[in-house]
Parts: structure tokens; sequence; C-alpha cells
């Protein structure tokens, strides 16, 4: 039986909902338990109890269900959630003086680059010439290859028939057990949409991508708009015909009289500093400039073809990934405002870098998985091209060099930008661990607990190991299952993974007693997952409900209308400190053909970590930050290995190395 049309499902969807004072604050108060003393305990459940008896608390709920009676799809997409947005990638709170000021989503103003874009490593190629990967895949700076060219073809090609797939409505409905549906509305803001920095806040910018015809190519901090359908019709270019495409930019960008200035770079910056560049560019040549700028953001995605690779180890290739084009600079050769790029180095390796405001990475890595299910076609050499002036093109290509003028002021932005990106760049470690001692099956069939939250359990045992002590841990759960859902906080730190990473390494304790405490922790992850992914998680609501608060107004007994001051529910330290997300962490699916996958760590003392947890492996991708608070990535990573051996130990020991479900 076919699928029905893809968003046909959408008004079936019930709405997000709204939960229960009484439910978010009794869920709150156990999620800090591990984090507070009995007596600081006792305060904040007086602190809470006495939030709940208020009217204010009352006041507040009432007006965010009136919020939502008045919202078209839910209550915190269409009012809060890319403004005020809690998610791992972009949310911070810090404590000062007891207050919470928030950073977050749009309002956000640090670097993209690393803080907040994602990205995903691709499998190598079947047809991959080996001499691409030789010598950890180190290529020349200032060579294309013509593997490289054919196989962004051939990416390209696959991307555009995903597009189209969409666009039919041929992409089946996700579903779930019981046979019920999920809200596709993100797939329809995958193309054409890009995140435009404005002075305190950016917007999103999303043309029809029906209508759009072009992408973007970055060669050499180079931009060429490239229309990839045929001539006044509909019809895609071919694979062949791409690719020719693709070459004639490059014999173009070799052969360049006057390049452009590497306007690029500004994406990387301080998303105020690039506000301030962009007015500028605009200001300065407001014709030009604008119709670039608009023939970028516009773009169905972008395109990035590196003539450099800095190597295929998982350090290397993830800087590449996160920070740009290594043989040019931090920074350099990416639009890190798109919604995806696809980035092909010269030895053939690509990934994909996204900007995360748009969709959650999890469905941009289908696009990412369909484009790599089918290997490069055509002939494949490890030949390289060079510099040439009598490469004629075998068909019309219709592109445009998008050149920007540049003047004094711009090129102070550009250098100063530049250093940015360099301090980013330097602070930024990255790393892939590849586990395949075992995966998902492994621990169904011995270890017998949810595998997801054995997983978060590892990283609970490892921050205990190198910290000793536990710490606030953020997991993305899925709210899909109603319209226009997003996400919500699992708070992985709890009473019984606190036992669990407390009493493991106790050598008092037998190896059923260890394990016993393994159950219960993951027992008390997998019923948090469950009500998060409900909806009915405490972060979302707590933090509407503390927005509320701040612009709240009530009658005093004067009669007189005045501002309510923030009740001590929020200015509490413990409900800022429980959401200091030093571990951020997040799942994807089991990336067959992804090699990684990863973002960057929510605080500078932490560590954001994206895992994909596969029947016979579990890919890691972890960042954090050169600072005297955390250890080096690599030896987070192997401790992490050591964990997941222990535990596969004692879980055998319990259970047997052949155990049955």
């Amino acid at each position: 039986m076919s699928s029905p049309p893809t968003f046909s499902l959408q008004n079936t969807l019930p709405r997000l909902p709204v939960p229960s004072l009484e439910e978010s604050c009794a869920l709150y108060l156990k999620s800090i338990i591990p984090l507070q003393t009995p007596q600081e305990h006792a305060n904040t459940k007086s602190i809470v109890a006495d939030f709940l008896a208020s009217d204010l608390s009352k006041s507040l709920q009432q007006r965010l269900i009136d919020i939502d009676h008045v919202s078209p799809t839910n209550w915190l997409e269409d009012n809060y959630w890319l403004k005020k947005g809690n998610s791992i990638y972009t949310f911070i709170i810090m404590i000062l003086i007891f207050y919470l000021f928030i950073l977050a989503y749009l309002e956000w103003r640090e670097p993209l680059m690393v803080n907040s874009n994602w990205y995903i490593l691709g499998q190598v190629d079947a047809g991959q010439p080996k001499q691409l990967l030789a010598n950890n895949g180190v290529q020349a700076t200032g060579l294309y290859s013509q593997f490289q060219v054919r196989r962004a073809a051939h990416m390209i090609r696959r991307g555009l028939e995903y597009k189209e797939i969409l666009d039919r409505q041929e992409l089946p409905v996700d579903m779930v057990r019981g046979n019920k549906s999920l809200c596709m509305w993100q797939y329809s803001s995958i193309f054409s949409v890009t995140r435009v920095p404005l002075h305190h806040c950016d917007t999103l910018v999303k043309a029809n991508a029906k209508e759009i015809r072009h992408i973007v190519v970055l060669l050499r901090d180079q931009i060429y708009k490239l229309d990839i359908y045929k001539q006044d019709t509909w019809i895609l270019l071919t694979t062949d015909e791409i690719e020719d495409a693709l070459l004639t930019l490059i014999h173009h960008v070799e052969n360049l009289s006057k390049s452009s200035v590497p306007v690029c770079l500004l994406t990387s910056w301080h998303r105020d500093n690039w506000a301030v560049s962009r007015n500028h560019l605009l200001s300065m040549e407001p014709t030009l400039h604008r119709h670039n700028l608009d023939q970028i953001e516009t773009a169905l995605f972008a395109v990035a073809l590196d003539d450099h690779s800095s190597g295929i180890d998982n350090h290397s290739w993830t800087k590449t990934m996160f920070c740009g084009h290594q043989g040019l600079g931090n920074g350099h050769n990416r639009w890190f405002d798109k919604s995806f790029t696809l980035v092909v180095e010269n030895n053939g390796m690509c990934g994909f870098s996204g900007e995360h405001s748009p969709v959650d990475a999890l469905t941009v890595s289908y696009i990412f998985d369909h484009m790599l299910q089918e290997p490069v076609t055509g002939p494949k050499t490890h030949q390289f091209i060079y510099p040439s002036t009598s490469y004629t093109s075998q068909k019309s290509v219709s592109f445009e060099h998008l050149l920007f003028k540049t003047d004094t002021k711009l090129n102070e932005y550009l250098a100063a930008a530049q250093i940015s990106a360099d301090a980013t760049a330097s602070l930024s470690d990255s790393n892939v661990l590849v586990f395949k001692d075992y995966g998902t099956s492994w621990i169904k069939k011995t270890g017998r607990v949810p595998p997801d939250a054995f997983y978060q359990m590892v990283l609970q045992l490892a921050y205990y190991r190198v910290h000793k002590t536990v710490t606030p841990t953020y997991e993305t759960a899925s709210t899909r299952k109603y319209l226009r859902g997003r996400t919500e906080t699992i708070r992985t730190l709890s009473v019984d993974s606190k036992n669990f990473v407390e009493g493991f390494d106790n050598e008092k304790l037998s190896p059923a007693e260890r394990y016993q405490l393994l159950v219960k922790a993951t027992s008390a992850h997998r019923d948090y997952t469950a009500i998060a992914s409900d909806g009915h998680g405490c972060d979302r609501h707590l933090l509407v409900l503390r927005l509320l608060n701040a612009d709240h107004q009530m009658l005093n007994e004067k009669g007189e209308l005045v501002n309510v001051p923030m009740h001590p529910f929020f200015t509490d330290p413990i409900h800022g400190q429980s959401q200091v997300w030093r571990l951020s962490t997040s799942g994807l699916h089991a990336g067959i053909r992804l090699m990684g996958t990863g973002f960057g760590t929510v605080y500078p003392d932490g560590y954001g970590i994206n895992y994909m947890a596969a029947p016979t492996l579990v890919k890691f991708g972890i960042e954090s930050k050169r600072v005297p608070e955390t250890v080096e990535t690599t030896k987070f990573m192997q401790v992490m290995e050591s964990v997941l051996l222990d535990l596969r130990t004692v879980c055998e020991q319990v259970n047997g190395v052949d155990s049955k479900l």
C-alpha cells in the first residue's frame, strides 16, 4: 500500500499540549535533587510550593493557555521557539547575581561557526580512487580532482531529486509505533532557507523552493549562482551536465582577472558584527550587493568545493567541516547561514554543514543519506585538474559570478572577522569516536536495557570519571507527534543516574549490584524520555512562564496596574544551575552511510556530543573547548571507551555472553 502524500496528514496531528503547573513543578523538583543538599532542596520545595499557591502562577498559566488558543499551530513554535529556543545547539542560560540572561537561537549573537552549526561526515564512495586517500588523504592546496567534481555533481543531482520528491509529495510520511504519523512540516523548511543577521535578533529568509532554479557554488571564496534546470524548462540537469557546469566554474575561477573579496568569511563572525558589515555592504552598493545576497539567500542550497584536503582522520576532517577550507583559512569558502551546504574536498571526501534554526539536523540527515545511497556513476579518476585556458564547456552553462566590491571599512571588517574565526577555531577541539566492539544488538540481547538510555549512562559515567562529579545533562527529545513539534529537554541526570556513577566503580559492590544500578538509571531515563516526547517535559513550559513573568502586570490594592516582580522560583540559583548543560547530547539514527556527526558544546567548560547507534557499533561526535576546566577530547574519548568496555564486562558477568532476550 502506498504512503499518503507527504503533507496530507498534517491536519490530523494533535496540538502540542500545555503541561499543568503541578506536573511541570513536580518534574522540575525531582530533576534537581542530585544537585542539592537536603537543606537546599527543602528550601527550593518551599519556593516552588509558594509559586504553585500564588495568584501569579495561575495568571501566567492562563495567559499561556490563551496564547495557545490563538496560535495557528502551537504555543511554542508560533511564539517563542525560534527566538527563545531551548535547543542544546543554541540555548545558553547564564547566572549573574541569581538572574538569568537568555541568549538563544535567532537572538544568540555568538558566531554560528562551531557554536551553533552542525556537521555530518559522509562515507567513502565505493569507486573512490585509492590514490586520493593515501597519506591520510592529504592533498595539496590549489588543485581540484576530477573525482571530486564527479562526486559533487552526482550528489547535487541526488539532492535535487530528493527535493523534487518532496515537491511531488512522494516522500513517505514518517510513522511511529501504532501507525501514527509524525509532523512533516520540517521537510518544507530545508531548501531555499537562509539565516540572515539583523541587529540583536536574526531572521530566516525562506523562498518558495518550487520557484527557485539555482544553487550557489563556492570556489576559493568566490561565489557562483548556478542554474540547475535546463533553460526555460523545469527539467533538471543530468549528472553529466552538472559535472560540466562545475568544470566551467572551476575554469572560470582559475582564470579570474579580478577576484571578489571573501565576503563569505563574514558569516563566521559574531552575529551583530556580521549584521553591521552586511548593512555596510548593502549601503555601499545597494543594487549590486542586494542582488548578490538575494541570489545566495534564496538558493536551494550551497555547495563548497575545496581545492584542499587536510586529512581524513576524524580530528582533521571535523575541523574542516566545522571551520571551513583549511587551506584558505578558518571561516573561508562557506556560507555558514545557509540551511545546509554540501562540502566536497579534493580527495573526494564529502560532508554536510548546516544551520540549525530552521530544522533539526536529523531531518536534513535524510537528504544526505539519500545522496550517499547510490555510488558515483561514470568515469572515476584520481587525476587533478590543472589551470587551463583551453577548457570549453560542452553545453550551455547558465551561471553568474557574484562579484562584491570593497572599500577600506569592509577590508577592516574582513580582517577582524578573520581574527575572530581563528580564535573560534583554535578554541575548538573536535573528534569522532567510532566504537566497534558492540552496538544496539548486544545492548538489547545482553545488556537488556534501552540502548539510548545505555549510551546516556556511558556519558554520565565518563563525565564522572573525568570530573569526579555529576552535571546537568541535556538530551534532545522529539515532539514531532504534535503539529509543528520540534524538541523538548530530557534531563538525563537523575537520582538513579547519580547512584549509578557513584557506585559503579565501588569495588565493594558485586557485578550484580552494579548492574542493578545501571538498570535503575536506564529505567529512570526511559521514563523521562517518554514524558518529554509526549510534550510534558518541564523546560519549555517553565521557560515560557518565566518570559511571561518578566512582563506580567496585575492590579494592586489601590487598583493601579503595576509590574509584577520575578517570582523567587525563577531567581532561585538552582533554577539556572540546573540548566547549565555541561553535557549537551543528542542521538541521530544509525547512520550506516554517515561516518560521524556533531555540534559545538553549549558551555565552554562542557562537551557537545552527538551519537549514532547502529546494531554493531556506535559513533560519537564530540566537541569541547581548549580550557582548563575540560580535558582534551581525545582523553574524554579514551575514558568513554573504557566505560563501554567496563559496562560490557558487568552485563556479561550478570546475563551471560550468549544470553537471550
